[in-house]
């Protein structure tokens, strides 16, 4: 994920931290045989929540029905079959407060996505022999002197590790900018310079010693890139990768949203209210300035799948592998990151079951694609809303049952009785040491209590099989509660707080 996703906590919160819609559909990209318009139907009334519960009949839902429950104005989808973009879909408008529709060449901020698509890029020079990306960073630095951090001469900041995201570089990501303000370069950005609201960049780390996702060391492949071409980064990235690709309805250019043409889904905050401008600027484009569409970034994920396979013309298969090799397999990181971190990817499973997946999330808008290379399917979802992973996923879901994928089902619980009084004592305010706060609440709704989060979303509770074990059942998050010397403590996010006093 992009700008919002970079520690641990601020990740699983995105998922999480949740917007009014009219739904209309778009016209798709593609001709569709007849068995290919009854799935796209399958999965558009299909819509499944993250949770199912024993003896309990499943409840589907059409997409409109799913877009007016979470606030999303809308949201665009491309379905991957068999190495092909099958047929894609817009619903919904483009704002809370238009009735212009999403269409396919709808754009998206493509968030943190916009690292795969940069690392493609370099895995091409790499491919041609324009850069070594095992080599020091300050090989191709002209702009600016990397200052000496935990960097040494046998353990340098390279290309590799600033796109895996050991680079030991600072952690965290990017807010952007409001438009019309001013907008720092790359080097005030790295740097921590006005007009920057990021804080300066170093390397906290030794460079290949842990995996932090850093927005930073994007930001220095940026400038890296920028200094090896002389050239605007969003022209390298076009000739590199978007054009080679195929990818004309995306770009780099932080001005490509204002040109004439150009349908852009405004993004939105949970409650429904649409973004000051429309949207943030992302002068960090490596990072997080994509401007994309869902067929475009399918094509992306096709052309890396072929690639893994040994089909591409466009990049190497050995290129292609290493970028979805597991950065440190020797450390198990599935349950903190969802699988194990790649090159910018994240990847999981085995054999036909092997994929690989990125979300991206920034002020407004949330987006996801996954990929299984060896089956050549998959799909991408974007969405102009803080809440539009909630509606993405489960048009996920419903995708993976009507195509039979290994993966996005949801998860099966048993429900328990609860005793309402023994209950009550996890009712209070838990601070965890990373500073942020929840607060279990009495509710009418579902078993009595709830989660309330900082941005004030209240998730209700079911207590499911397990010790004081609930779920929240439109998300799937699950919480669990115990007493500790007389303490009431809560598990969250595989972090624990105790009840304040």
């Amino acid at each position: 994920m992009s700008n919002t996703t970079e520690e641990n906590m601020q990740k699983y919160l995105l998922l999480i931290m949740a917007v009014s819609a009219n739904v209309a559909q778009a016209t798709n990209t593609v001709d569709m045989e007849p068995n290919t318009t009854a799935q796209q139907a399958a999965v558009e009334a299909g819509l499944r929540l993250p949770v199912k519960f024993e003896q309990e009949k499943v409840n589907t839902f059409a997409v409109s029905e799913r877009l007016l429950h979470h606030k999303v104005p809308g949201i665009s989808f491309a379905l991957i079959q068999n190495g092909e973009v099958s047929w894609a879909q817009g619903y919904g408008n483009i704002s809370a407060s238009s009735d212009q529709a999403v269409t396919v060449n709808t754009v998206f901020q493509a968030a943190s996505i916009a690292k795969p698509v940069t690392a493609f890029a370099v895995m091409r020079m790499k491919d041609q022999g324009v850069i070594d990306i095992k080599a020091d960073i300050a090989t191709y630095l002209t702009s600016l002197t990397l200052a000496k951090g935990k960097q040494t001469s046998e353990a340098p900041v390279t290309f590799k590790n600033i796109l895996d995201h050991s680079s030991g570089l600072t952690a965290g990501g990017y807010q952007g900018y409001e438009k019309g303000t001013a907008l720092p370069s790359d080097i005030q950005t790295f740097n921590g310079e006005v007009p920057a609201t990021s804080k300066a960049a170093s390397v906290e780390t030794t460079p290949g010693t842990v995996v932090r996702y850093s927005g930073a060391g994007y930001t220095l492949a940026e400038i890296a890139l920028s200094d090896t071409f002389k050239q605007p980064f969003e022209r390298v990235m076009d000739a590199w990768v978007l054009s080679q690709v195929g990818m004309k309805n995306s770009s780099f250019a932080m001005e490509y949203p204002q040109k004439d043409g150009i349908q852009v889904a405004l993004g939105h905050e949970t409650p429904g209210t649409t973004i000051t401008g429309g949207w943030r600027v992302h002068p960090e484009q490596a990072a997080a300035g994509l401007w994309s569409t869902p067929t475009d970034l399918a094509k992306l994920a096709i052309e890396t799948s072929k690639a893994y396979k040994g089909q591409s013309k466009l990049l190497s298969q050995a290129s292609a592998r290493e970028m979805l090799a597991p950065v440190m397999p020797e450390q198990d990181l599935s349950e903190e990151f969802g699988g194990q971190p790649a090159m910018t990817f994240i990847v999981a499973g085995e054999g036909e079951q092997f994929l690989f997946q990125h979300g991206g999330g920034t002020l407004g808008y949330r987006c996801f694609m996954v990929m299984y290379p060896e089956t050549g399917d998959g799909a991408v979802f974007m969405t102009n809303s803080d809440a539009g992973y909630s509606v993405g996923f489960e048009m996920m879901r419903a995708a993976s049952f009507v195509y039979n994928w290994p993966n996005f089902k949801g998860k099966s619980f048993n429900k328990r009785k609860v005793n309402l009084e023994e209950q009550a004592v996890f009712i209070g305010e838990y601070p965890f040491a990373a500073g942020w706060q929840v607060d279990i609440i009495p509710v009418a709704e579902a078993d009595g209590i709830a989660v309330k989060f900082p941005n004030g979303d209240i998730y209700p509770l079911t207590a499911v099989q397990g010790e004081n074990t609930y779920v929240h059942e439109d998300t799937g998050v699950e919480v669990s509660f115990s007493v500790v010397a007389g303490q009431p403590e809560i598990l969250l996010y595989n972090q624990t707080a105790y009840k304040k006093q």
